[in-house]
């Protein structure tokens, strides 16, 4: 019980209580609240602080700024953290100081997971010492900025790096019989080939991720012919043309930020592929009449639409989909519900500083015109709608009486508490209602009832519902402001 009390308590706080008897300093500091904690040494003189020994000791994840340790903060420090329980670390720092830290914490910390390494400075700043990376039991590395690294890992199986240089090339060597998730960014900063001629020299047996930062995919194909259980590829271009041809057919997952698409092209390879998921992320196509087509995809992605048709993927269970405040979301409705049968979760979201509009149009006497939102009546296997950064008001939501949805989240939207009562009201299978950085407006803002003391709010409404808010703002109760807590 009281665990659960201190567990309200800020970090400060605790640390205030915990001088109160021994059995709160236990309590205070139990493993559970240390495992969530995330420590930040901002310079070594954060070492110097109370319980800086006891906090080092217990965290698991912890993050080390930029900052000089000499000789005796190091000393310090690996005697605070001598068998620590660490699980997550976070250095940035300069390739000197980060080197040192590596030395004196990767041995004293043998339950370590993850690593994530930041070396500040250019390119000209980047020294000739090598960094190297020894630990046991470690699983994923991120390194990122300009340095050398060697990585002796026997447990690793997550590489995130943007060097690849001759020092990286060895260590690849090393771990090909062993990753399972590759990113290699490195021709950011060096030619691109250099990333295809590591792939392409080494055999990678158990590789199932692979993720590509390049310029061209001319070499991909021969290098994917070293990847049997490849099923995961991520590629990020400049806007060149892909056709598909270039990753082959075996593929399970496909990801391409920047590309210009070929539909007839991809659309063969799709045919032949065995892909179940596709993002398309900032792409767009050389023909905006012609759609894509697969009966194979079972999720997609397209972030933002670049065509006025959307792609004919009649398997299709999941969509995610970025709009514009100009979209006409009536218009893509109409497609995803003659397109999409078998639709299990439906997005819909519009981008930073915009905002989708939904509202009926007054003159029309059709209600699918009138109310975009009737249409999902004809999605019978729909259970979860999330809606981002839409105006909802003035939704009749009573036309969606009969929808099978069991899981709406609204994220950014405006809505007011009458279109809220008709959602719990319409919605019989509704079992879980998120309202998160939502404007909740007039008329009858106050159903939505956020200290549940009302008889006719929304909880009382919807008993078998779980509704919960998170940083919201409601019309007209401007004395109102909810905190970033989870009601339930």
């Amino acid at each position: 019980m009281m665990e659960k009390i201190f567990a309200y308590l800020t970090f400060r706080e605790r640390l205030q209580v915990s001088h109160t008897c021994k059995l709160w300093h236990e309590l205070i500091f139990c493993p559970q609240f240390c495992k969530r904690l995330f420590l930040y040494l901002r310079s070594s003189k954060d070492l110097e602080k109370p319980y800086a020994r006891e906090m080092l000791a217990r965290c698991r994840n912890i993050m080390i700024m930029r900052s000089i340790y000499e000789d005796p903060q190091l000393r310090l420090l690996k005697d605070y953290m001598k068998g620590a329980s660490l699980k997550l670390l976070k250095i940035w720092a300069s390739n000197h100081t980060a080197k040192r830290l590596l030395e004196t914490i990767l041995e004293v910390v043998p339950e370590l997971r993850n690593l994530h390494l930041v070396l500040l400075g250019s390119l000209d700043q980047c020294t000739d010492e090598i960094i190297r990376i020894t630990h046991q039991k470690l699983k994923r590395a991120v390194l990122i900025g300009h340095g050398n690294y060697t990585i002796e890992c026997s447990k690793l199986t997550v590489l995130e790096t943007d060097q690849v240089n001759e020092e990286m090339f060895q260590s690849l060597g090393c771990l090909q019989e062993q990753l399972q998730v590759l990113q290699l960014n490195g021709h950011r900063h060096s030619s691109h080939r250099a990333a295809y001629n590591v792939l392409s020299h080494y055999h990678w047996d158990h590789l199932r991720e692979l993720e590509l930062d390049g310029s061209t995919t001319d070499d991909l194909e021969e290098s994917l012919k070293q990847m049997p259980c490849l099923q995961k590829l991520s590629l990020r271009g400049s806007q060149q043309i892909f056709t598909g041809k270039e990753v082959g057919t075996r593929l399970s997952e496909l990801k391409l930020s920047g590309y210009c698409v070929d539909t007839d092209s991809f659309n063969r390879f799709l045919t032949r592929s065995s892909l179940k998921r596709i993002s398309l992320l900032e792409c767009t196509c050389c023909s905006a009449e012609v759609p894509l087509k697969s009966d194979s995809i079972r999720d997609l992605i397209l972030d933002p639409m670049f065509q006025k048709r959307l792609p004919l993927f009649l398997s299709l269970e999941k969509l995610y989909l970025k709009g514009r405040d100009d979209t006409d979301f009536h218009h893509t409705l109409l497609q995803i519900c003659e397109y999409y049968p078998k639709l299990e979760r439906l997005t819909l979201y519009v981008g930073p500083g915009q905002i989708g509009m939904m509202r009926p149009t007054p003159d029309s006497t059709n209600v699918t015109a009138t109310n975009s939102f009737s249409l999902l009546n004809k999605l019978d296997k729909l259970k979860d709608l999330h809606l981002n950064r839409i105006d909802l008001t003035g939704i009749d939501w009573t036309i969606c009486e009969g929808s099978n949805v069991n899981y709406i989240h609204l994220k950014g939207c405006s809505i007011d508490g009458t279109g809220a009562e008709k959602i719990v009201r319409t919605f019989k299978h509704l079992r879980t209602f998120y309202f998160d950085y939502c404007y909740l407006r007039q008329p009858r803002a106050d159903l939505f009832d956020i200290d549940k003391s009302s008889t006719d709010g929304l909880h009382w409404l919807a008993r078998y519902c779980k509704i919960s808010y998170h940083d919201i703002h409601i019309e007209e109760l401007l004395e109102l402001r909810i905190p970033n807590i989870l009601f339930l």
